[in-house]
């Protein structure tokens, strides 16, 4: 008979995950704060509505690759709030954040409390 994972060691690895995940959030915004910077300078010939590729930020831990299409003025939205992060539609994780707002090329998330420590 296989010894069997007891529940409160499961819920740790899952807890483990979900927090890997918020972290990796993080460097995605990192990384995507890079990109915004970069357009910033592109100011001069990029019109308001320019639509520049941002990284998802989902942090799925095997990776997502995505890329989210916004404007500068919706990135600087998004991020006004150090908890929230822009992912493509269905790459949120309902466990550490919730929808606040739903876009057709991206939606807005926002860390629940107990993962806001993580990213901020």
């Amino acid at each position: 008979m296989r010894n069997r994972p007891t529940l409160p060691r499961m819920i740790a690895g899952v807890e483990e995950r979900f927090e890997r995940q918020a972290r990796n959030e993080s460097l995605l915004r990192a990384v995507n704060e890079q990109i915004a910077a970069l357009g910033q300078s592109a100011a001069g010939w990029a019109d308001p509505a320019h639509q520049f590729d941002f990284t998802c930020e989902c942090g799925k831990l095997e990776g997502c690759g995505g890329r989210v299409l916004m404007t500068l003025a919706e990135y600087a939205l998004v991020h006004r709030q150090r908890d929230r992060f822009a992912v493509l539609p269905g790459h949120q994780t309902d466990a550490i954040e919730y929808v606040v707002k739903q876009e057709k090329r991206y939606v807005v998330v926002d860390k629940r409390d107990a993962y806001e420590h993580l990213v901020e």
